[in-house]
């Protein structure tokens, strides 16, 4: 009984607050706009206000710019780390006397994809970097996402070549090994 009491309490008291803020709004006049024409000081603050917005998207974008540098280093350099890595593990191998001239292929074409990647990466920077200037910033801005996602697309096409490559290379080693035991 009490609780029911209670949040019957609850909603009068809502009730009572929307409506009260509810009421003000609907006593106004029909026509809320200034009756005064516009000054040639609030054109100005208009103006200077679209430059504040241009400002604050460029500094925005500055911001997202250095963490996309940041996170697409890190994963370009991990990736450069892991095709050395391979790429000495095909040393061994070939030196042992396993044929490796697939994996040294996959591997060429996993640098190649890593190459084009920091190519689409670049005309992405290019295109955010283009945005505040744009006529119509939103297809500017769906543009340059769009470049985003083929850098990206590119990086995990190279890392996923790499990782073919080390599978094949482990299974090349496999069989390099095996006649030995």
């Amino acid at each position: 009984m009490f609780n029911k009491m209670r949040s019957t309490a609850v909603a009068i008291t809502a009730l009572v607050i929307v409506l009260s803020l509810a009421v003000p709004a609907l006593a106004l006049p029909g026509d809320a706009r200034p009756t005064t024409k516009p000054t040639m000081k609030a054109a100005a603050a208009g103006a200077s206000n679209a430059e504040k917005s241009i400002e604050n998207l460029r500094n925005r974008i500055a911001n997202v710019l250095r963490a996309r540098k940041a996170r697409f280093d890190a994963v370009t350099a991990n990736l450069v780390k892991r095709q050395a890595r391979v790429t000495v593990l095909a040393d061994k191998v070939e030196a042992l006397g396993g044929d490796v001239a697939q994996v040294r292929t996959m591997l060429q074409e996993s640098t190649r994809l890593m190459e084009q990647a920091r190519t689409q990466e670049q005309v992405c920077i290019d295109a955010i970097k283009a945005v505040p200037d744009a006529t119509d910033k939103r297809a500017a801005f769906r543009a340059a996402k769009a470049e985003g996602r083929k850098a990206v697309e590119l990086v995990k096409q190279s890392r996923m070549q790499l990782r073919d490559a080390a599978r094949e290379l482990s299974r090349i080693a496999e069989t390099v090994a095996a006649p030995e035991e």
